[in-house]
């Protein structure tokens, strides 16, 4: 074919004035429009250090709880991220940089600990690790220093035998250590000792650490008086009872506008001078344990391991929020005696289903009901208040002996109710618990009629469904 100058102009003009051409045209002006618009919002956020947390947990995003008490500060505080030049925790500097974003009183200081090995013994005795903070309030030099694995939660997978991160706990960490340098006055909880009481566990001191609750044991076996400077006296379950005079003690003690948490079991009630310390503040325990008739209130193949309901208070308002579950295991009743000072205020926690019965022979054969057995509902945690010459005092109840060991407080809502129960017996603005931040799905739990109506749903139902659509659709076929 010969080429033609002509044609080819002819051609060329087409394909820059045909619908086409000026399609692409529009199309190209739009994309450099919206490119241009997108650069200039990069820049202008950029300059005014505006950011976005987009992610769906809200990594990046601080509490309420932390907002309010960076507002009420005074002092000023700096946090240390004691990391080695350019191998800093991106997600570590972020969440940091939101604190000094949200008060004029927070510094963020990135601090390469292998340039500057001897910085962190000024302020603690630990030895630090890559991506740990040290908050250091800079008019005290009261510091506390924040182990990377201290914000790291992890989880470990029995299938693969490998642990792996599941949270990132930044914001519980640096919140709580910042309530810790600038208060000079921290609860102090007493744990008594001396009469077999059941022993706290890790957990245990590892949320009262988080809540800036100092704990000490007191041994009142051996004291006149319990010591002044005591904010909380916890007694988890004494298996020997307590002398008269220590019992006088601890009476003179909440007269005095004392806080106290108390747990107890089935054998409680074998411990006439401990008992009299609840018979005081209007609480009497029933014999034996209790046992659920409610399928919904109980965990799969345990009616003895509760699940109480919660009542409305300010104690129970975070599970109710969070929609946890608390577990009660091997729960004796509690319930009001029908006599009571004036004074006297007592507010319900946790509570069984009507249905729920307390067992007693605990050694029987049986879970069934049997005569002599008594009917409930029942009480399974109780807060009485005594208010006497402008003087209160206050005494948390919880009748299950397991009600705050490890594996309660770890897997269920028992250590949102152990965290409120101590701020409102402290009332003190130091006790910040702010929750990990979770990077993995959340387990669900159920109970046993849960279990059951899930377990027929996906062995009859769902089968029963196909095969009868199955039927249906063949019937319809041969029809045709």
């Amino acid at each position: 074919m010969k080429f033609s100058l002509k044609r080819f102009h002819k051609f060329n003009k087409a394909s820059f004035t045909g619908r086409r051409f000026r399609s692409g045209v529009y199309v190209t002006a739009v994309s450099a429009i919206v490119i241009g618009i997108i650069i200039v919002i990069n820049m202008f956020i950029s300059q005014m250090g505006l950011k976005i947390d987009l992610t769906s947990r809200k990594l990046y995003t601080l509490s309420e709880e932390t907002k309010d008490l960076l507002q009420n500060m005074d002092e000023d505080v700096t946090l240390y991220l004691l990391a080695q030049t350019g191998n800093e925790e991106t997600d570590f500097v972020r969440i940091a940089q939101e604190y000094e974003r949200h008060s004029k009183h927070i510094k963020l200081v990135l601090k390469d600990p292998i340039l500057y090995p001897k910085f962190a013994s000024k302020y603690v005795e630990e030895e630090v690790s890559q991506n740990s903070f040290l908050v250091v309030n800079n008019e005290t030099d009261t510091a506390k220093y924040i182990a990377y694995h201290d914000m790291i939660e992890t989880e470990f997978d029995y299938n693969t035998f490998q642990s792996h991160q599941t949270g990132i706990d930044v914001e519980g960490e640096v919140t709580s250590a910042i309530a810790y340098v600038t208060n000079p006055d921290l609860p102090l909880m007493y744990v008594v000792e001396g009469h077999g009481e059941r022993e706290i566990g890790q957990e245990f001191k590892l949320l009262m650490d988080r809540l800036n609750i100092q704990v000490e044991t007191l041994s009142t076996l051996t004291k006149e008086t319990i010591p002044e400077d005591c904010d909380i006296l916890f007694i988890n379950t004494p298996t020997s009872d307590f002398s008269d005079e220590e019992v006088s003690m601890i009476k003179d003690y909440m007269a005095a506008g004392g806080n106290a948490i108390i747990t107890l079991n089935y054998k409680s009630n074998e411990l006439a001078n401990f008992k009299s310390i609840l018979d005081y503040y209007g609480v009497e325990v029933t014999d034996g344990i209790i046992v659920e008739g409610d399928a919904d209130k109980f965990l799969p193949g345990y009616p003895h391991f509760l699940i109480p309901d919660t009542v409305n208070h300010e104690i129970t308002n975070t599970v109710k929020d969070k929609k946890v579950y608390v577990i009660a295991p091997v729960s004796s009743g509690l319930s009001l005696s029908e006599t009571t000072r004036s004074s006297l205020n007592i507010d319900p926690l946790l509570e069984t289903s009507d249905t729920a019965y307390s067992k007693i022979n605990v050694y029987s054969d049986t879970m069934s009901k049997e005569d002599g057995d008594i009917q409930g509902p029942f009480y399974l945690g109780l807060l009485a208040s005594d208010t006497y010459d402008n003087t209160s005092s206050n005494l948390a109840v919880f009748s299950t002996e397991m009600m705050f060991d490890d594996s309660m407080l770890r897997e269920y809502g028992n250590g949102d109710i152990l965290t409120a129960t101590m701020k409102a017996l402290v009332g003190d603005e130091s006790t910040i618990v702010i929750p990990a931040k979770r990077v993995v799905n959340d387990y669900i739990y159920i109970t046993q009629q849960q279990g059951i109506l899930w377990g027929a749903l996906a062995v009859i139902v769902i089968p029963v469904g196909v095969l009868a659509t199955g039927i249906v659709v063949n019937m319809k076929r041969r029809k045709k």
